[in-house]
């Protein structure tokens, strides 16, 4: 009875493994359903994305989403309602959090805060203690990725305070500490990023500051796969160089009047190009998926996303 019993454990341990880095059978992608249509993602495309994984095989979670209207409309997903670490990714809902206080005038763009870094978790400050803007801060938290900015922020703002913001906008997104920037659903990424492009996109007072920051940052693969301007932010983890993750969330003009939302995190991925090189064949062979998805809608009236 024990050895049958090690046996199934064995077996549904494999199964559990192999489901999580590639796709079992045509049709594993899901399609957006509405009321006037159906899409699902043509066979040549899901052969091409199966390729992909099979490529690099590792663990992936993406979503892409139709933004070109008034509501996140799902186009296709896999593993989006799995959990990835958040990474830097955090850091756009941070800086929609801090534009929206900066609307409310309980905060500015010259607001100084003193930074101690003898206090901080994060070490890439890349300046001495001192006084800094909120401009200064929230530059290089987006430009570059600095995280000590990001948990300066974290710690102004308060863990409680933006966990209720997060809520707020229907994520269940959770940051557990001053020292992690936790974990979340692909689904739940795009959420906030659907909040973050109306906010940028309204009349709000930092309403094109926030849209600039996020066109001007310095790293994304789904931009660099693609080859045309986003806006954009990315996030990294590595460990000794062997164990890592990654994620990458865009918003995206497209040549057919469209716009969308690209989220994508992997796992278990080593360190350098390999998997910036998996996230950027990802995004071509998906931004290929939106060409089909979009060309397909009947009857809708198609706008012209501005960057």
């Amino acid at each position: 009875m024990k050895l049958a019993r090690r046996l199934l454990c064995l077996v549904l341990t494999v199964l559990i493994a192999v489901s999580a880095v590639s796709p079992t059978a045509a049709g594993c992608f899901k399609g957006i359903m509405r009321k006037e249509h159906t899409y699902s993602v043509s066979d040549e495309l899901q052969a091409q994305l199966e390729k992909v994984y099979k490529k690099y095989n590792f663990t992936l979670g993406w979503g892409l989403y139709d933004i070109s209207g008034s509501t996140l409309r799902e186009v296709a997903s896999y593993r989006a309602d799995k959990y990835f670490q958040s990474n830097c990714t955090i850091k756009a809902a941070m800086l929609l959090y801090l534009c929206k206080q900066m609307d409310a005038g309980n905060l500015s763009l010259d607001t100084k805060l003193k930074i101690n870094r003898a206090k901080l978790h994060y070490d890439d400050f890349g300046a001495r203690s001192g006084t800094y803007t909120v401009e200064q801060l929230i530059k290089r938290m987006i430009h570059v990725s600095n995280n000590a900015c990001y948990e300066v922020f974290l710690r102004y703002v308060g863990l409680e305070t933006f966990n209720d913001f997060l809520q707020s906008l229907g994520s269940g997104t959770v940051v557990p500490s001053y020292s992690y920037m936790g974990n979340c659903l692909p689904s739940d990424r795009a959420t906030e990023w659907f909040a973050l492009y109306n906010y940028c996109h309204s009349s709000a007072r930092h309403a094109a500051y926030a849209w600039d920051l996020l066109c001007k940052a310095k790293y994304s693969p789904i931009r660099d796969g693609i080859g045309r301007p986003a806006a954009h932010k990315s996030g990294w983890h590595y460990e000794d160089g062997v164990y890592g993750t990654a994620g990458d969330c865009a918003v995206v003009k497209t040549d057919n009047g469209g716009c969308y939302l690209m989220v994508m995190f992997t796992r278990n991925n080593v360190r350098g190009k390999y998997s910036q090189q998996l996230m950027r064949e990802l995004a071509v062979t998906l931004d290929k998926v939106w060409d089909e998805y979009y060309d397909s809608l009947p009857g809708i009236r198609k706008k012209t996303a501005a960057f």
